[in-house]
Formats: structure tokens, sequence, C-alpha cells
């Protein structure tokens, strides 16, 4: 039971694993606001990472436990139940 219980927290916290680039490491998510309503491809990906400066961002799907933990190096894209862009906010 315990391992079941370990397991599935394990695929709860890997929703919203973060993909590391080479950004610059400080996130400014005001440089990337034309991008909100767009559908969220690996390619989107790259490009608001490298525009907005973030080392990492974070695919957040609906209902989706996160980590509260602040990090200025972190993109945070918040996604609706089709995958489309509803926020992006650093953190």
């Amino acid at each position: 039971m315990k391992l079941l219980l370990a397991l599935g927290t394990g695929l709860l916290l890997t929703a919203c694993e973060t993909v590391p680039t080479a950004g610059a490491g400080r996130c400014d998510a005001a440089a990337v606001r034309q991008f909100v309503g767009s559908l969220a491809t690996a390619d989107l990906g790259t490009v608001i990472l490298k525009r907005s400066g973030a080392r990492s961002i974070r695919w957040i799907q609906p209902n989706s436990a996160v980590t509260m933990d602040y990090r200025q190096d972190r993109l945070n894209a918040k996604l609706d139940a089709r995958s489309f862009i509803t926020d992006l906010s650093c953190g």
C-alpha cells in the first residue's frame, strides 16, 4: 500500500515537471504575455523560455498539484483542459 501511495505521488509531481534550458535566469512574464491563448507545444515552450529569460518552464494542467516554492528563474504556464495557455507568471 505504501508503495502505491509513493508511486501515485510521484506521478502527480511529474505532471508539472520543469524543462531546463539556457535562459538568462531571471524570468520576465510580461515579455511573453502575448502567448496567452496559444496552444502549448514544445516549440512554443522553447520560444517563450528564450523571450522570458527563464531557465525552466513548468506546464501546469488543470487541477494539478504544484509546489508553492518561488523560483525567480522559472516560468509557470497554466493550461486549460485543451492545453491552451491561460496564464503565464514567474515563480
